[in-house]
């Protein structure tokens, strides 16, 4: 591996992340990994920086990855998933198109929509997932459909369509490394996903029939050789059409990943698994999350037009700035570009954006956030008294209201960057 020193920061291009509140970039890390698979994103979830991207806009077909949403959907949808049940007949399962036989085991018995979740997030999940779908829209598949289409645009992913609950090998069921990553991160935020995307889950059948539902990607399975430990969930998904697709995250040192991958070539080796672990322990191993921005010092100042005399009024972000940056990170590379207007008038309410900031490093755009005012200005001016920048000018309206030499400043700081 190439000595962190060498590591070169290659911007390819910029996207708004619609997950995300502030600007993430779609920056690539400059690496020596040899990889295999064709598509693939690496995220950093701590901080939503891309620190590899390669081909994350190219679309693919989703094969299993499809059942997420559908998991999505049912999350949204099923009030209560401990108490909804779903009876597993076998004329059921023998009327399903492209049938994975996740159910067999389970002919004949009535499961929880919770349940029926774990298995779909821990196998290849299609026919838990019709399942699901039935659970929420009935016999309406079509209709069904449609809702995964409609959420699909509503997360922002504009590169995916669906036709099918679970996995389908039509060209028509496609998506992106990107979309994956925004369909992904709602999945994991659902309150659900910790209980039920173990790497095992118990399902008891009365009695004492339990039955024990293990995730089917090798990379949460301790006993293969594709085996990485750092891995906390994945969903991955094959066939002889559509390739390995993969999704996991991984956590070390409290830094938190999240690798996509569409299109391995290699199914019989498992390069899409390989390509994860190499690429995760690279970005471990040379990278850091570094603070680039506080959210309680002014960042600039904008100039506010008032009757009783212009001040200048002092702007903050909304966020702390936090990215994942190469080890040799040096601050004296950073620099920050204010977009704002000259000049606002009053009144201006606490939290209004007022423009953006935009943070590079060494050249390069790494950032955006908000540029907000942190006090109401201007909006008690016919009370007792009516604030303007630094300073609270007493009795305004009143029989002082000409004694401008009775204003007092606050203890509000006046320095600012331009």
């Amino acid at each position: 591996m190439k000595n962190v020193s060498k590591i070169v920061i290659s911007f390819l291009l910029v996207l708004t992340v619609v997950l995300s509140a502030v600007y993430v970039p779609v920056s690539s890390y400059e690496n020596d990994v040899e990889t295999s698979t064709a598509d693939m994103l690496l995220v950093n979830l701590d901080t939503d920086t891309v620190v590899y991207s390669k081909k994350p806009n190219n679309k693919w077909y989703s094969g299993s990855l499809a059942v997420l949403m559908t998991y999505l959907l049912a999350y949204e949808n099923i009030k209560d998933p401990d108490t909804v049940t779903f009876e597993v007949e076998k004329a059921f399962i023998d009327e399903l198109p492209d049938s994975d036989g996740c159910l067999d085991d389970f002919e004949g018995e009535t499961l929880t929509a919770k349940d029926l979740m774990a298995i779909t997030l821990l196998t290849s999940g299609s026919d838990s997932a019709y399942a699901l779908a039935y659970l929420v829209n009935g016999s309406d598949l079509d209709g069904f459909v449609d809702m995964m289409n409609t959420r699909a645009d509503e997360l922002g992913c504009k590169d995916t369509h669906y036709v099918s609950p679970g996995f389908s090998e039509e060209s028509d069921q496609n998506t992106t490394c990107r979309d994956v990553y925004r369909l992904y991160s709602a999945v994991r935020d659902t309150g659900l996903f910790g209980k039920v995307a173990q790497k095992h889950y118990r399902i008891s059948l009365g009695g004492d029939d339990d039955r024990v539902v293990a995730s089917d990607a090798s990379i949460l399975n301790s006993q293969s050789p594709y085996y990485f430990k750092y891995a906390n969930d994945a969903k991955f998904s094959y066939s002889e059409k559509t390739y390995a697709n993969l999704v996991v995250t991984t956590t070390y040192h409290n830094m938190t990943y999240m690798f996509v991958a569409l299109l391995g070539l290699n199914e019989s080796e498992k390069n899409v698994y390989a390509d994860a672990r190499k690429l995760t322990t690279w970005a471990y191993l040379n990278l850091s999350d570094r603070k680039i921005l506080n959210d309680n010092e002014p960042l600039a100042k904008v100039r506010v037009e008032s009757g009783w005399g212009d001040y200048n009024l002092e702007l903050y972000t909304d966020d702390v700035a936090y990215k994942t940056l190469p080890n040799d990170f040096d601050d004296k590379f950073l620099d920050y570009k204010k977009d704002a207007p000259d000049k606002v008038t009053l009144p201006i309410k606490k939290g209004k954006k007022i423009g953006e900031l935009a943070i590079n490093y060494d050249g390069a755009k790494v950032d955006q956030v908000n540029l907000i005012v942190n006090s109401d200005e201007g909006l008690d001016m016919l009370g007792d008294s009516a604030r303007f920048g630094n300073y609270v000018i007493d009795g305004l309206l009143g029989d002082n209201a000409a004694g401008a030499d009775k204003s007092k400043k606050s203890d509000k700081g006046s320095d600012s960057l331009e």
